[in-house]
């Protein structure tokens, strides 16, 4: 968890666009009713993540939240969990499969039947990588802010 709040604080000083962070027993108790609504089981290290920010936007990433969020303006909306799951749950090729966010040219999804995480190509849905934790698929899209602070 250091390592993952340490990467959030160089994508918020980056001018990431993050929420507050949710109560884990809220995450916890949303899962089980997005489970019986059809959507697959938010993964335990994404809702750590949700802990500490409910979603976010950096550089073309975007990072689902619980629910959906507005821009102070209203001129936009984040997207939440539950939405990306209605608007996927209709293509074939995402089934079993929960959205955790996009990137200019992927979709990043959770996998439960493999128990991994999958960058699929956005207009393909092919498999592009597979990755085993959360933290793995942030540092996939953010390893540059780490590795441009250690020199």
């Amino acid at each position: 968890m250091k390592l993952l709040k340490q990467l959030l604080k160089r994508m918020y000083h980056d001018y990431a666009v993050m929420f507050s962070g949710i109560d884990a027993k809220q995450a916890q108790q949303a899962s089980v009713l997005l489970r019986k609504s059809g959507v697959p089981q938010i993964p335990t290290d994404y809702i750590v993540f949700l802990t500490l920010t409910d979603g976010l936007s950096w550089n073309g990433l975007e990072l689902y939240s619980l629910s959906e969020h507005e821009r102070d303006n209203g001129s936009f909306k984040y997207v939440g969990l539950l939405q990306s799951f209605d608007e996927q749950s209709q293509n074939p090729l995402l089934k079993n499969k929960l959205i955790l966010g996009q990137a200019p040219e992927e979709l990043i999804a959770y996998y439960p039947v493999q128990n991994e995480y999958q960058i699929l190509d956005r207009y393909t849905y092919q498999v592009i990588l597979k990755l085993p934790r959360f933290f793995d698929v942030l540092y996939f899209y953010t390893g540059h802010l780490t590795e441009s602070s250690n020199k």
